[in-house]
């Protein structure tokens, strides 16, 4: 495992050098100069004694810290730096008033003391420096963050001047950051003519509104604000979300949306009314037609069902895609609406033979009045995919033990769904080859039992055919 050395660990170990070698000059110098005696002395050997003690010690601490490089050399630069100049002035003092050891005692001690000072000055300085190099960091850390957040912010004080704003700010408003300071946040955000939707959630408070740029235009933007303490005073951060593609595409979908109703009367009101008038003709001519003829006219009454069938499960559907605004929840019997689409199914197909397998529990599941056509749907398919002259479809319903929910379940007897199919079987438009429906009605029913809260399935019937299964989650109850 290879070392890297940096410029910060590389001053960390010139100044612990040069700190030990300052103190062996000491000893080296003590010694020689003030010969043998010099050790049991103790008024020549406090002062440089202490030093030495003080240099190794300092130099410990200086190498094992996490100080810069070059803040890391002022420690022995004022080390040095004391014992120089306190030793210089000693020398001076004494250069003429003594001589030999008394000197050289005179002149370490006063050494001694300015080394010990100068490490102190050393370490003072030092760790102020990497004070301010910590500041200056941490202010460069947060300025980034602050400036690197994608959204616009601004902190305005409690009379809603602004005292602060990201570079993302200025560029979204079109100024420059410092002529926001000091103006109203009144002045960036729009009035009342946006639709200004908001909402409170604990200390935060998220509102929808515009920001006014320089040039005129509004943005519109989702502010999310909170009290905070700004510069030890309590002001309030507002976080701007730019949503003009969320606007957009509410704007989409709302113009689909009266696309689809408009739709949907268009089925109700025009076509299905044009296809009744149609098949009620077609009845009338059933008496006045010869057999020549008898196969034509069963070809206009089926296509016309299939349309009238068409109408119903395209508007039924266009009601889902509108919008929850038009499907809202509420309790629905689920006997009254099985037990009746049956009775309608059975009228319409004379040929098959439709049964409810028991009782249909009397509950209330959570629905609308289209679980109709989830129903119909459903029978319509089973009736219309079969291969048989007569075909059997089989209806059943039980109250599930655990959860509050009922499972009902539509088996056919017809030639059942090929497994490559069975996994988009209730894709958009999916049928059969031979299939007489719409393609929509098995897409209808999981959209429609999605919105409820339900699941939809295909399993296989024994011996043969489908079974589709339904289940749906019962009303709350009061």
């Amino acid at each position: 495992m290879r070392t890297v050395v940096t410029r910060s660990s590389l001053g960390r170990v010139v100044g612990t050098g040069v700190l030990v070698g300052l103190a062996v000059a000491v000893l080296v110098v003590w010694d020689g100069r003030l010969g043998n005696g010099a050790w049991q002395t103790p008024s020549r050997v406090a002062a440089p004694a202490g030093l030495v003690i003080l240099l190794v010690v300092v130099a410990g601490w200086l190498l094992r810290s996490d100080l810069d490089g070059w803040v890391a050399i002022q420690v022995p630069v004022t080390t040095l730096l004391g014992v120089v100049v306190f030793g210089g002035v000693a020398w001076g003092v004494t250069l003429d008033s003594a001589t030999g050891s008394r000197t050289a005692l005179v002149v370490l001690n006063f050494a001694g003391a300015g080394g010990a000072v100068g490490v102190l000055i050393g370490l003072f300085t030092a760790k102020q420096s990497a004070t301010i190099r910590s500041l200056h960091t941490a202010r460069d850390e947060y300025r980034a963050l602050f400036d690197g957040i994608g959204d616009t912010v601004i902190v305005h004080d409690t009379r809603g001047r602004i005292i602060a704003a990201n570079e993302v700010a200025a560029v979204r408003l079109g100024c420059d950051p410092s002529s926001l300071e000091g103006r109203s946040i009144d002045d960036v955000e729009g009035d009342a003519a946006f639709d200004g939707r908001h909402a409170a959630g604990g200390d935060r408070l998220v509102y929808e509104t515009v920001h006014v740029t320089a040039d005129g235009g509004a943005v519109p933007v989702e502010v999310s604000a909170r009290l905070v303490r700004y510069h030890d005073a309590p002001a309030v951060l507002s976080v701007a979300r730019d949503i003009s593609e969320r606007r957009a595409s509410e704007r989409e979908l709302s113009q689909a949306r009266d696309q689809l109703r408009a739709l949907n009367r268009v089925l109700r009101h025009d076509i299905r009314n044009d296809m009744q008038i149609v098949l009620g003709h077609a009845e009338l001519l059933d008496d006045h037609v010869d057999e020549a003829g008898r196969d034509h006219l069963e070809t206009i009454t089926d296509t016309g069902e299939h349309v009238v069938e068409l109408t119903r499960s395209s508007r039924d559907l266009a009601r889902t895609v509108a919008g929850g605004t038009e499907l809202p929840l509420e309790a629905v019997s689920l006997s009254e609406t099985l037990r009746g689409e049956l009775d309608r199914r059975r009228k319409v197909f004379t040929d098959a033979e439709l049964v409810l397998e028991g009782d249909v529990p009397d509950v209330e599941v959570r629905a609308n009045d289209l679980l109709s056509s989830v129903f119909r749907n459903l029978l319509n398919n089973a009736v219309q995919h079969s291969d048989r002259d007569e075909p059997t479809v089989t209806v059943s319903a039980d109250l599930l033990r655990g959860p509050h929910r009922v499972r009902v379940r539509v088996a056919d007897d017809g030639p059942g769904i090929p497994a490559e199919l069975e996994d988009d079987v209730f894709g958009r438009g999916q049928r059969g080859l031979e299939s007489e429906g719409t393609g929509l009605g098995l897409y209808l029913v999981e959209s429609l039992v999605d919105h409820y809260g339900g699941e939809v399935w295909v399993e296989e019937n024994d011996p043969r055919g489908t079974v589709v299964v339904v289940e749906l989650p019962l009303a709350d109850r009061d």
